[in-house]
């Protein structure tokens, strides 16, 4: 009877040890798929607006855990600049557990009318597990009609 308890502890203590490296990369590839999401809404948002819209990183630090979506009336502003005012500004949160960072590229994409064009190319971004950062996914995209991967 002892056995057996023994060998059930030394299989379960080897099943959580997976059981927790699934969950991570689950909630990894979440929120990657979750963020490629709104990339993809936001140029569609800016070709049906025939505005400008942007989606970026809330902050630029590596354990960030936020992204933000600004539409505007019209015209994207300038780089640098705070004019025009976007008229309207989400902040999404990414998955519990999960950060959010810019790796290459502007950490702020736009989105220019009448097709939805990227300003810049490629720009790339890692969603990662805050416990242990060497479970990532790369969120990539590519051309300027803003074409998204997940590696």
């Amino acid at each position: 009877m002892l056995l057996v308890i023994a060998i059930i502890g030394i299989l379960a203590a080897i099943g959580m040890v997976n059981y927790a490296r699934w969950r991570a990369s689950s909630a990894v590839m979440e929120g990657a798929q979750q963020f490629a999401q709104a990339v993809n809404a936001a140029r569609t948002g800016a070709k049906k607006a025939n505005a400008c819209w942007q989606i970026g990183v809330l902050n630029t630090t590596a354990t960030n855990t936020q992204y933000q979506i600004k539409e505007y009336a019209a015209a994207c502003p300038a780089a640098g600049s705070s004019t025009p005012a976007p008229t309207q500004t989400r902040t999404y949160t990414m998955p519990a557990g999960t950060q959010l960072a810019h790796s290459s590229g502007s950490s702020t994409i736009s989105f220019r009318p009448p097709y939805g064009t990227a300003d810049s190319s490629p720009d790339e971004f890692k969603v990662r597990w805050a416990n242990n950062t060497a479970i990532e996914r790369n969120v990539r995209l590519t051309g300027i009609f803003g074409k998204v991967v997940i590696k």
